[in-house]
């Protein structure tokens, strides 16, 4: 079993549950969020790229399917922070194919800090380097996990910058985050970024 062994690390899993997560082509579907589509951009990114929000480009390395739910339900909600290793070189791998000043998670709310007792993104980014540039501007009430898709959709900006200006000013940026739903938080992000003067900002996430 996948989360069965005491020291979890990519190679180290079997083949059989290494086989049950999928990855995604990194070059077909919407030029936003990789969702098969016939044309450039899905329906949902050409709303955003229309309402004004700039463009993010995420790469997605997997499919959010069975396999995929079940790790981050060990990993992400039930303290499995060993689970981290599982992601670790593929993530790294992909950065490293990314050409930007810096690399920047998505911060949690201090509030799942206290409970998690992780972020779960910057567990993956072990080895690499990275800049903490943004934090949550409040606690959010309900977790993004439960929210319908018109909650998600309709949520604030949460977001703030965690440093100087003269810390992000023509700098560009890659956004790394767990999983790609709606797209909103990683567009205020990256609207956030670009608004205290980034050049550039891009997005990865594990799954989409």
């Amino acid at each position: 079993m996948l989360f069965g062994l005491e020291t979890i690390k990519q190679k180290m899993i079997c083949s059989e549950c290494w086989s049950e997560f999928e990855m995604i082509d990194a070059v077909a579907g919407c030029a936003e969020c990789q969702i098969e589509t016939n044309n450039e951009y899905c329906n949902d990114c050409l709303k955003w790229l229309r309402q004004g929000y700039p463009p993010i480009r995420n790469q997605a390395l997997f499919k959010y399917n069975a396999k995929m739910r079940a790790y981050f339900k060990c990993y992400k909600f039930e303290g499995g922070y060993h689970l981290r290793n599982v992601f670790n070189d593929t993530l790294k791998q992909r950065l490293a194919t990314i050409n930007v000043d810096q690399i920047v998670p998505i911060p949690v709310s201090k509030k799942t800090y206290e409970q998690r007792g992780f972020n779960q993104v910057i567990g993956w980014l072990e080895g690499v380097t990275f800049a903490e540039l943004l934090e949550c501007r409040y606690s959010i009430k309900k977790k993004q996990s439960h929210k319908s898709r018109q909650e998600r959709l309709n949520t604030e900006q949460p977001f703030k910058l965690a440093v100087g200006q003269n810390d992000i000013k023509g700098q560009s940026i890659c956004l790394v985050d767990d999983v790609y739903t709606t797209g909103r938080t990683l567009r205020h992000a990256t609207q956030c970024l670009l608004e205290a003067g980034a050049r550039k900002v891009v997005s990865i996430t594990l799954s989409r």
